[in-house]
């Protein structure tokens, strides 16, 4: 952890002082460097908020730089990446060595980097009194062994739950997929829409619907769109074991992150392809460090590459 931060420090503050200063390539042409230039960032549509907030921050310290946010399924962000389209793709999981071989055969090392806790948040239209689901049950509903809303909550109804995900190759998807092991061959029966803004609005307009987003969309309680989001709709309480003890079930925002206690949570992931130390170097290091991770924090999601103190208040 040290090393990283030491690292990230050492590079913003020469980039800081030499940032007049030409970096050109084998062409002639001069190329970004850590604070200065322009390149594309290629992001898993669940985090545009969080990444929003990023790139604003980024551009006011760094006024010379110019971050433009493509925002993708998490397969057409890897392809952007390894393409040359886009400088970092913003994912939740690593490049299989296959994707690998492309920074091999480009002589690139491969650097990824650990950027924030995120979450899957379920959610529900207002009228559905169901609030709490184990996943076992989730797992029961992606692999169709239960489809009805009585089968998995007391208050449920005689309505089929309607999984809504924003796309076919969401990372939301892949995520539960891979967590419930349902075989890629299997059809898992959802609506798909074209992104989790649109899964929102999709569970504000039908009661037997279960949208899957990510909890960046509607964890931060300063961002007026993220509040109007979250009154318009029902949050769930998941819990890993089967109880019929309240307490037991967790929401996906704050404490319950940090402390693991939400059983869908997952991680942020920053992937690099630059053979030089360029622009994509500097925002990285910069979204890794100190006012990058207190972005995260303050965007509900849990900061990775700075320690969190965290103490438990008894009440008497």
């Amino acid at each position: 952890m040290k090393t990283i931060l030491n690292l990230s420090y050492s590079i913003l503050l020469t980039a800081t002082l030499f940032s007049c200063g030409k970096n050109t390539g084998k062409d002639g042409k001069e190329l970004d460097g850590p604070a200065k230039g322009e390149i594309t960032v290629a992001v898993d549509e669940s985090f545009q908020p969080i990444m929003e907030a990023e790139k604003m921050a980024f551009e006011q310290t760094f006024p010379s730089t110019k971050i433009n946010l493509v925002y993708k399924q998490e397969g057409e962000a890897v392809a952007m990446l390894l393409n040359d389209k886009a400088r970092v793709a913003v994912i939740t999981r690593e490049l299989n060595d296959k994707e690998k071989t492309v920074y091999k055969d480009e002589k690139i090392t491969y650097r990824s980097f650990k950027f924030a806790g995120d979450a899957l948040a379920l959610i529900t239209n207002k009228d559905n009194r169901d609030s709490m689901i184990t996943v076992n049950d989730l797992s029961s509903i992606m692999k169709g062994e239960k489809k009805k809303w009585s089968q998995i909550g007391k208050n449920g109804s005689s309505e089929e739950v309607v999984l809504v995900f924003d796309g076919a190759s969401s990372s939301n998807l892949t995520f539960l997929v891979d967590k419930f092991g349902i075989d890629k061959k299997e059809k898992v029966s959802f609506f798909a829409t074209k992104s989790n803004k649109e899964v929102i609005e999709y569970v504000k307009t039908h009661k037997n619907a279960m949208g899957v987003i990510g909890t960046n969309w509607i964890s931060d309680g300063d961002d007026p769109a993220s509040l109007g989001f979250i009154k318009d709709i029902n949050v769930m309480s998941v819990s890993e074991k089967i109880s019929t003890n309240p307490e037991d079930y967790y929401q996906p925002f704050g404490y319950n992150l940090a402390l693991k206690r939400y059983p869908l949570i997952r991680q942020i992931k920053l992937i690099l392809k630059e053979p030089y130390m360029g622009l994509g170097t500097g925002f990285i290091n910069y979204m890794c460090l100190e006012q990058g991770q207190l972005i995260v924090l303050k965007g509900g999601l849990l900061p990775l590459t700075k320690p969190l103190q965290i103490r438990q208040v008894k009440m008497d």
